[in-house]
């Protein structure tokens, strides 16, 4: 097996949840990303790390702590594969963000690995690595982030193990504004205050709202989304976490958002909106974090958003 001297691969954020459906929805985002390059080492060096540039510039060197090297070795050693690769991560997107910061390295790794060593993994091999390295910064190895930073759009994930991922369609006409202001949740921490039992009639009331969102998505109807982009069983659980997230989450519907929730763990917020309204919802959400005395960022970003490639091949 012949290897290129260099392969670096991007993959974007993303929105885990979408609010209404825990683990289970995800889009990715056009706003920020992380990009991994694999490089060659010492064949008796195994899988180590190397650069850590862009917004962070310290990373864990110890593989079971790093979302990109787990994976990797885990391709390395099931492939039989000898040769030793150096791994720079360039991170463009904050740890404990909910933007899918440790998904979007572990998907630009394997997408990297899988060009550098001229694998041809199918999408779902590839899936299966990403969320070994996701299992690391969350405890368990849901898909929500990891698929969508992998393929890109809209995804729905069935099941844990082995997930099958199937894309949907957003309406063309909307897009996501996503707001990250200065907190830091750690995935973890953001699963372990979650209960572990849901009264009856709210899991019904939460499956209407996840079937009527994605039905509105197929259907391209705008009033059915408003209607079900609604999170009742965890957004109140964790929007305590987040400073001024009521009153932020009221000034972007009162802008004219469809609905908004948490991205993921927290504490990023996001919003989906139609394009014209996208300027106004994303003034008032940051507005609104910074009147509760956070200074925050804020995108504008396409709902079907490109997923993970290859940058450069040398």
């Amino acid at each position: 097996m012949e290897n290129k001297k260099r392969t670096s691969a991007f993959a974007p954020a993303s929105v885990g949840n979408v609010g209404v459906g825990f683990d289970t929805l995800g889009h990715a985002l056009n706003c920020a990303g992380d990009t991994v390059t694999i490089r060659a080492g010492d064949a008796g060096a195994g899988v180590t790390l190397g650069h850590v540039t862009g917004i962070l510039q310290e990373l864990p060197a110890d593989p079971s702590s790093n979302t990109a090297l787990l994976p990797l070795i885990a391709i390395r050693d099931e492939r039989s594969i000898d040769d030793g690769i150096i791994v720079d991560i360039d991170k463009g997107i904050p740890l404990g963000s909910g933007m899918g910061g440790s998904a979007a390295s572990a998907v630009a790794a394997v997408v990297a690995a899988d060009t550098y060593w001229d694998l041809e993994l199918s999408k779902d091999e590839l899936l299966a690595y990403s969320l070994m390295g996701e299992a690391v910064a969350s405890g368990s190895p849901h898909a929500d982030n990891a698929a969508p930073s992998l393929y890109g759009g809209l995804v729905l994930c069935e099941g844990t193990a082995d997930p099958i991922v199937t894309s949907l369609t957003a309406p063309p006409t909307l897009c996501c504004v996503l707001v990250h202001p200065a907190v830091t949740i750690e995935t973890r921490e953001g699963r372990g205050l979650l209960r572990k039992d849901v009264p009856l009639e709210v899991h019904v009331r939460q499956s209407q709202y996840l079937a009527g969102f994605v039905a509105g998505c197929l259907r391209n109807d705008l009033d059915q989304i408003t209607r079900c982009l609604r999170d009742i069983v965890i957004e109140p659980q964790r929007s305590k976490l987040i400073p001024g997230f009521e009153n932020a989450q009221r000034a972007a519907l009162e802008a004219g958002a469809l609905g908004c929730s948490i991205s993921g763990s927290g504490p990023s917020v996001f919003a989906w909106c139609t394009k014209k309204r996208a300027e106004t919802v994303r003034g008032a959400l940051v507005e609104a974090f910074e009147a509760a005395g956070l200074q925050c960022d804020g995108w504008i970003s396409l709902i079907d958003a490109p997923g993970a490639r290859v940058v450069s091949n040398d």
